[in-house]
C-alpha cells in the first residue's frame, strides 16, 4: 500500500475522462487505453484517487483565442471544419474540400487522421494544460483555490504533453500543441521565463518551434538522433533564431542507448543550463517512448533510466524555481506495459510517494489479457526497428528486472558518441565557467591536478593575495582559493554574466573553488564582496588529446568596471610557475548579456577582450571552432608556453583549423 500525497509541496493530477474521446482508431499506435491503465494502476496501488479533490485539478478547454496564442487562426477554423463528423449528407464536392482541407493542414498523411470532435478534444487537452500551469503561476485561469497555500505548485497532465503540432499543421499524432499555448499565455500574461524540457524520444519540434526567437523560454530536447526517427529534427545545431539563439538546447541519443549513457550525457547537460537560464516555472514532457520496449524507437532505456529523469527534473524546480513544476505525457507506445508504470512512477516522484515493489496482482489480470491481443504487432514493430524483441510476458513490478535487458552490442561506442555529442552541445551552449562548475567525466593524466602542475617548483605559497587599490577604495586579490574562503564572501550584485543571479553567481563559484582541476582567482572587497574571478580549468572535450591545454575565463561585476580590476587580476591569476609548459587559450565572450550595460556594440566587446588578454601574451587565431565560426562576434585567443613541445603545439593549432571538426562529433 502506498502512503498519501505529500502535502508539503501541493501536488495535483489533471485529468478528465473526455481527452479519452483523443482516439485515432484500435489500429494506432496512440491509444488512449494507456490512459485508462494508468488511472487504474494509480487508484489500485492508492497512490492518486478521482475523487480526492485535494489531489485533483478541474479541466476546461482552450478558447479559440488562447489556441491562438500558437495556431493560425486558419489552421483553428480547419480543425473545426474536419471535426463535423459525416451525416451522410456531404456532396462529392464538400467530400473534396474536406480531402483537401486534411492534406493542407496535416490531416491526409495517416499518421494524424482527422476525427469526429477533434477541435473539441483537442482544446481540452490544450486548456488542461494552460489551466496546470496558471495554477502553478497563481493566475487565474488555473482556477479558485480556498487560499494561496491550497495552490499546487506541482502539477501532472499525462494527456498533454501533444508537442508536434506546428501552428498551421498538425503532425506527429498532435492537433494543438498543448505545451506551447500554455507558455505562450504565460508569457503574455507575466514576466516569467519558462524552462521546457522534453524526454520524449521524438525531438520536440513543435513547442521548439513556437519559440525559437524567444529569449523568455528556453527549449531543452533529449531524443533519439533524427537521422533515423521522426520529425528527422533536433540537432545540436538548432540553437535558436535571433534573439532566441542559445536558448533551444538539443541533445540528440545514437540509437540503442542505454540507461548509464542517457543518464550520463542528461546529467552533463541539464543542470549547467538550468543554472544559466533561471528559470521561474519549469515544463517537462516525459515521453516513455524511450523504454527498450517500445515498438516506434530505437532508444534502450529501463525504468531504472525513466525514473533518473523524473528524480533530476525533482531536483531541478526545487533548486531553481521554488518548485513550480508542470510535468505532461507525450509519446509512449507499450500501452500496457511501460506508459502506466512510467507515468505512476512520475507521479509518485512529484507527490512523494513510494511505490509498492510488486504491481497489484487485480491489476495485471485486467491488463494482461489485454496487451496479449497486441504484444505479437508489437513484436513485429520491434523486429522491424532492429530492436531485440521483449519478453514474451507481462511485467509484475514497478522496476524492470536487469535480467530482462542484456547488454547491447556497441554499448561502448554508442557511450562514447554520446560524450561527444554532449562535448559539443556543451561547447555551444555553456558558459566557460558552468562547464567547469559542471564537468563531465574526464580521464585524467599524470598531471591533471592543477594545482600541482602550477607549483612544481614547491616553493611559492600554495595561495598568494595582493592589494589593488583602486578609486573605489582597495580590492584583495587571492589565487587558488579555497572553497572555505568562497563560503564567508558573498558575490557582488552585479557579479552576473554566467547564472544572472548573484546567488547562483555564488554558488558556481563555490563549486569550482571545490574542483581539483580548476583554479580559482578572486577579487574582492574587505566587506567580503566579490566583483571579479579568473578561472583556469583543463580544456573540454572538445579538445580532446592535447596535452597542458587550459581555459581561461575571466569576469568583473558591472558596478566595478572602468578601474583597472580585470587587467590587474588577469596578471595576477597568471603568474604561474610552469606558465611557459602551457598552452592557455579564452574563447570570446558574445554570450555575456552583461555587455548590453556597457553600451557598446559586440564588436567593441570582442575588442576589449581581445586588447585584455593581449596585454598577457595572448593572440587572435583563426578556428573553426563551433563557438567562433558560428557567431562572427567571437574571438578565440591562445598563449602558447615557450617550453611546449613543438608536436603539442602543432596538435593545437591543426585542431584549431581542422575542417572536420564537426565531423568528430
Amino acid at each position: 500500500m502506498a502512503s498519501q500525497p505529500s502535502t508539503q509541496h501541493k501536488v495535483r493530477l489533471l485529468f478528465a475522462t473526455e481527452e479519452l474521446n483523443y482516439n485515432f482508431g484500435p489500429q494506432h499506435p496512440l491509444n488512449p487505453k494507456r490512459l485508462q491503465a494508468l488511472i487504474d494502476l494509480l487508484e489500485s496501488t492508492d497512490l492518486w484517487h478521482a475523487d480526492n479533490e485535494q489531489t485533483r485539478l478541474a479541466l476546461r478547454a482552450a478558447t479559440n483565442e488562447e489556441l491562438g496564442l500558437v495556431h493560425t487562426a486558419d489552421y483553428i477554423a480547419a480543425v473545426e471544419r474536419l471535426s463535423t463528423p459525416d451525416d451522410g449528407t456531404l456532396s462529392p464536392e464538400e467530400h473534396a474540400e474536406l480531402a483537401q482541407l486534411a492534406l493542407r493542414y496535416g490531416f491526409g498523411d495517416g499518421d494524424t487522421p482527422a476525427l469526429p470532435a477533434m477541435h473539441e478534444v483537442a482544446a481540452g487537452i490544450a486548456g488542461g494544460t494552460l489551466v496546470a500551469l496558471s495554477a502553478v503561476m497563481g493566475l487565474p485561469e488555473g482556477g479558485t483555490f480556498v487560499d494561496e497555500e491550497d495552490r499546487p505548485l506541482h502539477v501532472f497532465h499525462p494527456a498533454g504533453g501533444l508537442h508536434h503540432a506546428w501552428p498551421e499543421r498538425a503532425s506527429g499524432f498532435c492537433v494543438y500543441n498543448d505545451a506551447a499555448v500554455a507558455i505562450a499565455h504565460i508569457l503574455r500574461s507575466t514576466e516569467a521565463k519558462v524552462l521546457y524540457i522534453d524526454f520524449d524520444a521524438h525531438h520536440g519540434d513543435g513547442v521548439q518551434r513556437a519559440f525559437y526567437d524567444d529569449p523568455r523560454v528556453m527549449t531543452v530536447s533529449l531524443h533519439e538522433t533524427g537521422r533515423y526517427l521522426f520529425p528527422g529534427t533536433g540537432d545540436v545545431l538548432e540553437l535558436g533564431n535571433r534573439s532566441g539563439r542559445g536558448y533551444a538546447v538539443n541533445m540528440p541519443f545514437e540509437a540503442f542507448t542505454e540507461d548509464d549513457s542517457y543518464s550520463e550525457s542528461m546529467q552533463a547537460v541539464l543542470a549547467p543550463v538550468v543554472t544559466f537560464f533561471a528559470p521561474d516555472v519549469i515544463v517537462t514532457q516525459h515521453g516513455c517512448d524511450t523504454h527498450a520496449w517500445d515498438p516506434l524507437t530505437h532508444l534502450s532505456l529501463t525504468m531504472r533510466g525513466i525514473r533518473a529523469q523524473m528524480k533530476l527534473a525533482h531536483e531541478l524546480v526545487h533548486t531553481y524555481c521554488s518548485g513550480r513544476w508542470v510535468a505532461l505525457g507525450g509519446g509512449g507506445y507499450d500501452l500496457y506495459r511501460v506508459v502506466p508504470r512510467a507515468w505512476s512512477l512520475l507521479w509518485a516522484e512529484m507527490s512523494e510517494q513510494d511505490v509498492p515493489t510488486s504491481l497489484p496482482q487485480k491489476w495485471i489480470e485486467r491488463w494482461r489479457p489485454v496487451w496479449l491481443t497486441t504484444h505479437e504487432q508489437d513484436e513485429v514493430a520491434q523486429e522491424l526497428m532492429g530492436k531485440p524483441v521483449s519478453p514474451a510476458d507481462f511485467p509484475t513490478t514497478f522496476m524492470d528486472r536487469a535480467e530482462d535487458f542484456p547488454p547491447l552490442p556497441r554499448r561502448w561506442e554508442i557511450a562514447r558518441a554520446n560524450r561527444q555529442t554532449v562535448a559539443l552541445l556543451r561547447n555551444l551552449i555553456v558558459p566557460s565557467p558552468l562547464r567547469h562548475a559542471f564537468p563531465t567525466q574526464r580521464q585524467r593524466s599524470p598531471l591533471s591536478d592543477l594545482f600541482d602542475l602550477l607549483h612544481m617548483n614547491k616553493e611559492a605559497s600554495p595561495s598568494r593575495t595582493k592589494v589593488l587599490d583602486t578609486a573605489r577604495g582597495a580590492i584583495l586579490l587571492r589565487d587558488f582559493c579555497p572553497p572555505s574562503l568562497v563560503e564567508r564572501l558573498k558575490s557582488d550584485p552585479g557579479l552576473h554574466a554566467f547564472a544572472r543571479l548573484p546567488e547562483r553567481e555564488h554558488k558556481l563559484l563555490l563549486d569550482i573553488s571545490r574542483s581539483s582541476d580548476c583554479a580559482l582567482t578572486l577579487a574582492h572587497t574587505p566587506a567580503g564582496d566579490i566583483v571579479g574571478q579568473v578561472t583556469i580549468a583543463p580544456s573540454d572535450e572538445w579538445w580532446e588529446g592535447i596535452d597542458n591545454l587550459y581555459e581561461v575565463a575571466i569576469e568583473v561585476s558591472t558596478n566595478w568596471r572602468g578601474l583597472g580590476i580585470a587587467r590587474t587580476m588577469l596578471s595576477f591569476a597568471l603568474e604561474l610557475d610552469a606558465l611557459e609548459d602551457m598552452i592557455f587559450f579564452a574563447i570570446g565572450l558574445s554570450w555575456h548579456w552583461d555587455a548590453e550595460d556597457l553600451d557598446i556594440s559586440l564588436y567593441r566587446y570582442r575588442q576589449l577582450i581581445a586588447h585584455l588578454f593581449g596585454t598577457q601574451g595572448f593572440v587572435e587565431y583563426p578556428t573553426t571552432e563551433p563557438n567562433v565560426s558560428m557567431e562572427p562576434a567571437n574571438v578565440l585567443l591562445a598563449r602558447i608556453g615557450k617550453r611546449v613541445d613543438k608536436r603539442v603545439a602543432n596538435q593545437f593549432i591543426n585542431r584549431l583549423l581542422s575542417p572536420t571538426s564537426f565531423g568528430r562529433f
